[in-house]
């Protein structure tokens, strides 16, 4: 590449990675050495253009240069890029170390002359236009020519006749007389024109005298303050007040309708938190009554059986005696219990109902 007279120094280091951008420049650069008017665009930057670029060199290289190559390994832009840049690199070397060596200037010394296909190129498409060129001027040729017997007896004919001197004459005056014509109107064209002319030059001078006139107006317009002008400022200076009193009235309102937004969601949460605390204390009271009138089915339940057994016998009277004395001390103890269990229950009950009078309220 340092050879074929590319700017940058490269190296295959710098395809260890993918590096599209290096390779469409490189692409782009051997396009414009084949052809300088190829055209060819070196956009990259989204996909669509770094395949219609793959794309367009591709067919570009196979239809100048006969070279195929393959566009998946140059879209990859790594090692296998390369063996692809060599191919169409190696085109060019080895064209142009052929033509350093065919073109002797002199016995012994000989001058290093770059490759440029670009010219063989023009001369290529110079040569075609000339062909197709070529291709219709024969095909016109041989019409012509095979006309051409038609024609020669026409010719013939035409030279063979004998014109009269009268005849020719009176056409020759006939041709006058329309020349003169032609003149004479002419004339009076040209007349016309000059009076159009001068017309239009008055009236160009008349505008232009209303032009400076309507400035001058416009000038002494400018000049003079109108007597509403006073007015006009101070009720401009009171808008200019009235507007941004505005503007500060309507940040505030914007501002309190903020916080009113805020506190109406947090009245909101502690009304909801209020609410579900409620209903956990009413189902603990729930099952807090629950469990007493279960506990109180118990007892009901024990004291009908001891009421239905037997008499116990005289020699157990005293143990008898004292395992009553014992339940009976444990009712007595037990009762003031029940008592105030029943109490709480109450004083819960009148909380509940004054808890759901104040939910009420909220």
């Amino acid at each position: 590449m340092r050879v074929l007279g590319y700017p940058r120094l490269i190296s295959v280091g710098n395809f260890r990675l993918p590096n599209f951008p290096l390779v469409a420049e490189i692409l782009v650069w051997l396009v414009k050495r084949f052809d300088p008017d190829a055209d060819i665009s070196g956009e990259h930057n989204t996909e669509e253009e770094r395949i219609s670029l793959i794309r367009a060199v591709a067919e570009f290289m196979a239809l100048k240069t006969n070279v195929k190559l393959n566009t998946k390994k140059l879209y990859q832009a790594d090692g296998y890029a390369v063996k692809e840049l060599l191919k169409v690199a190696t085109l060019l070397y080895d064209a142009q170390n052929n033509s350093n060596n065919s073109n002797i200037m002199s016995d012994d010394n000989f001058n290093v002359v770059s490759f440029d296909i670009s010219d063989k190129i023009n001369e290529l498409k110079s040569t075609r236009q000339l062909a197709s060129q070529l291709t219709v001027t024969g095909a016109s040729l041989f019409d012509l020519l095979g006309r051409e017997v038609d024609l020669r007896e026409i010719r013939n004919s035409k030279v063979a006749r004998q014109f009269d001197t009268s005849e020719i004459e009176a056409a020759l005056k006939d041709v006058i007389e329309n020349i003169h014509k032609e003149i004479d109107d002419t004339k009076k064209q040209i007349e016309n024109v000059k009076d159009t002319e001068q017309n239009l030059d008055t009236r160009i001078e008349r505008r232009r005298a209303e032009l400076d006139r309507n400035q001058k107006r416009l000038q002494t317009l400018k000049k003079v303050r109108p007597a509403f002008m006073e007015e006009f400022e101070k009720l401009e200076v009171e808008l200019r007040a009235l507007y941004d009193d505005y503007i500060q009235k309507f940040r505030y309102l914007a501002y309190l309708e903020h916080l009113y937004e805020d506190a109406a969601k947090a009245e909101q949460e502690r009304f909801e938190r209020r609410q579900e605390a409620t209903r956990k204390q009413l189902e603990k009271m729930r099952a807090e009554d629950a469990n007493f009138e279960s506990m109180m089915e118990g007892n009901d339940s024990i004291l009908p059986t001891n009421l239905q057994e037997p008499p116990p016998p005289l020699a157990n009277t005293e143990k008898q005696n004292t395992e009553k004395t014992t339940p009976s001390s444990r009712l007595k103890s037990g009762g003031p219990e029940i008592g105030n269990f029943d109490l709480k229950v109450g004083q819960e009950k009148r909380a509940v109902s004054k808890l759901d009078h104040s939910d009420e309220d909220f």
